[in-house]
C-alpha cells in the first residue's frame, strides 16, 4: 500500500505541473524564471517555505537532534525565525530592486545597480558554486526515503527518476510547476510530521512527558546545551539569518511576487509553518530512547513512520519527502540555469534572443541535474562535505543588498572590495581551522566585508549612472507599476 500511495502522489504532481502551464508563455525568460511576477500571497508562501523547509526538515532535523542533541534544534528554530524577521525588511527591498531593474536572477540586481559586469559574473559564479552541492544534498535525502518504501529499487534508479521528474517540472511550466506542486508537497509533509509526532506520543508510556523524562535519564547530553557550544550556536543563528535572503533560490521565490506588499505579508505568516516543529522534536527523542543504537541517524523519522504509522501514511510521508527533494532540485536547477544564461552566457553573447535564452536555460538546467545526479551516485560524500563552506560565500552579498537599499553612496569598487575581504577571511580561517572565541567565521567575514565596502566606497566616486539608478529605486512607486 505504501508503494501505491507513493507512486500515485508522484504521478499527481506531474498532472499539477501540466495544469500549472495554462496561460504561460514558455519563450519568455520572465515567465520561465519568475512567472512574470504574477504570484499572489498563497503561491509565494508555498514556494518560499518549499525552499526553506526542504528534506533537511523531515530527515535532517530529527537525525541531527538524535545524534547531536538540542543545540542543533535550537539553531534550526532560531535561525529560521530570526531569518523571517530579517526578511520582513529586506525581501520587499529585494523585490523592489528586481521590479525596477527587470531582474530575474539575484546577480541581475547587482549588475543593474552597480553597472558592473564583473561584479555580476562574480556573484553568479558564487551562486552556482553554492547550488551544485545543495542539489546533491537533495539526492542524499532521497536515498533515505527510498530505503523505507518497501521495494527493492536501486539508489541509482531513484536518482535518475527524480532528476527526470525535476527536469520535467521545469520543462513543462518553468517556475510555475514547482510553485503549484509545493502546495501539495507541504500539505503532505506537514501531515506526515504531525502524524509521526502524534504516534510517538501515543505509543510511548507517559506520552510526551514520558519521552523527555526517558531522554533525560538515558542521554542527558542530548537534552542540555553544552556551554561551550552557545557562542557558535547563537552566532550561527545571526549569521545565517542575515544570509537567509542571499541564497539564489530563495531570492528566486521573492521575485515571483505580484506586489511588494505580497512579499511583506508573506514574511509575517511564514513562522506559522513552524507549528510542526514540536512534532519533529518529539519524533526525534522517541527514536532516541526507543532505538538508541540507530546506525544512520538521518533515518530516525522514517524509522518511526514505518514502525508506528499505517502503510498508506508511510506512503504519504515518503511522497512528501521525495517531492521535497525533487522540488528543491527543480528550483535550484532552474535558478542555476537562469544565472548561467543571464549573467554568464550573455557575457559572450550580449544580444541573445529571448527564445535562445530559454533554450540555454533549459539545457543548463538539465545538465546540472545530470552532473549532480552522477556525482551523487559516484561520489556521495564529495560535494556534501563542502556545503557548509559553500554557504559562507553567497551570504557575503548581504552587505551589498543593505547598501543598495539604504546608502546611495556605495560604489562598485566598494562592493568588490567587500567581497574580496570577506573571501580572504573565510579562506584564512577555514584553512587554519580557526574559530575565534567559538564564533561562526561567517560573522568575521561579513564584518571585514562591511568595513571594506564602506571604506573603499568613501575613497571612490560613484558613477553617474549608479547615482541615477539609486534615485530611481528611492522614488519607486509600486502603484504606478502594478
Amino acid at each position: 500500500m505504501a508503494a501505491i500511495v507513493f507512486i500515485g502522489l508522484l504521478a499527481l504532481s506531474i498532472l499539477l505541473a501540466i495544469l500549472s502551464k495554462r496561460g504561460a508563455i514558455s519563450s519568455s525568460m520572465h515567465e520561465v524564471m519568475v512567472a512574470s511576477r504574477s504570484f499572489g500571497g498563497l503561491l509565494v508562501f508555498f514556494i518560499s517555505v518549499g525552499e526553506i523547509y526542504g528534506i533537511g526538515t523531515m530527515i535532517g532535523v530529527p537525525g541531527a537532534i538524535y545524534s547531536k542533541g538540542s543545540s542543533y534544534s535550537l539553531w534550526f528554530l532560531g535561525y529560521i525565525l530570526l531569518g523571517t524577521c530579517v526578511g520582513y525588511f529586506t525581501n520587499p527591498l529585494l523585490w523592489r530592486i528586481a521590479q525596477v531593474s527587470g531582474a530575474v536572477t539575484l546577480p541581475d540586481c547587482f549588475s543593474w545597480r552597480f553597472n558592473s559586469k564583473f561584479l555580476e559574473v562574480v556573484v553568479a559564479l558564487v551562486g552556482i558554486c553554492f547550488l551544485l552541492p545543495w542539489m546533491q544534498m537533495q539526492f542524499g535525502g532521497l536515498g533515505v526515503i527510498l530505503r523505507h518504501m518497501g521495494w527493492d529499487i536501486s539508489y541509482s534508479l531513484g536518482v535518475a527518476v527524480s532528476a527526470l521528474m525535476a527536469y520535467s517540472y521545469i520543462a513543462i511550466a518553468g517556475i510555475r510547476a514547482p510553485a503549484w506542486i509545493s502546495v501539495m508537497k507541504d500539505i503532505l509533509m506537514v501531515v506526515a510530521i504531525v502524524a509521526g509526532g502524534t504516534a510517538a506520543a501515543i505509543k510511548f508510556p507517559g506520552g510526551v512527558t514520558g519521552i523527555f523524562d526517558a531522554a533525560i535519564a538515558q542521554a542527558s547530553t542530548k537534552i542540555t546545551v553544552p556551554p561551550q557550544s552557545a557562542n557558535f550556536t547563537i552566532s550561527t543563528m545571526i549569521f545565517q539569518a542575515m544570509g537567509f535572503i542571499c541564497a539564489p533560490l530563495l531570492a528566486q521565490a521573492v521575485f515571483t511576487g505580484k506586489t511588494e506588499d505580497t512579499i511583506r505579508r508573506n514574511q509575517i505568516i511564514m513562522p506559522l509553518y513552524m507549528y510542526m516543529y514540536p512534532f519533529l522534536i518529539i519524533a526525534a527523542y522517541y527514536v532516541l530512547v526507543s532505538i538508541p543504537d540507530l546506525k544512520m541517524p538521518d533515518e530516525a523519522f522514517m524509522t518511526l513512520s514505518v514502525s508506528s504509522l499505517p502503510s498508506w501514511m508511510v506512503g504519504v510521508a515518503g511522497a512528501g519527502g521525495a517531492l521535497t527533494c525533487i522540488l528543491v532540485l527543480s528550483v535550484s536547477a532552474l535558478c542555476l540555469g537562469g544565472i548561467f544564461t543571464r549573467n554568464i552566457w550573455t557575457y559572450f553573447r550580449p544580444n541573445v534572443l529571448p527564445k535562445e535564452a530559454v533554450t540555454v536555460t533549459n539545457s543548463i538546467t538539465g545538465l546540472s541535474l545530470l552532473f549532480t545526479g552522477v556525482m551523487a551516485i559516484l561520489f556521495p560524500s564529495l560535494m556534501l562535505g563542502i556545503i557548509n563552506f559553500a554557504f559562507l560565500f553567497p551570504t557575503q552579498v548581504f552587505p551589498m543588498i543593505i547598501a543598495i537599499a539604504f546608502w546611495p553612496r556605495v560604489t562598485k569598487e566598494g562592493a568588490i572590495a567587500g567581497l574580496i575581504a570577506g573571501a580572504i577571511v573565510i579562506i584564512a580561517l577555514v584553512s587554519t581551522n580557526t574559530l575565534p572565541w567559538g564564533i561562526n567565521i561567517g560573522i568575521f567575514a561579513m564584518t571585514a566585508n562591511s568595513l571594506a565596502l564602506i571604506g573603499v566606497s568613501l575613497l571612490t566616486k560613484p558613477e553617474a549612472i549608479a547615482i541615477e539608478r539609486s534615485k530611481i529605486l528611492e522614488e519607486f512607486d509600486e502603484d504606478a507599476t502594478v
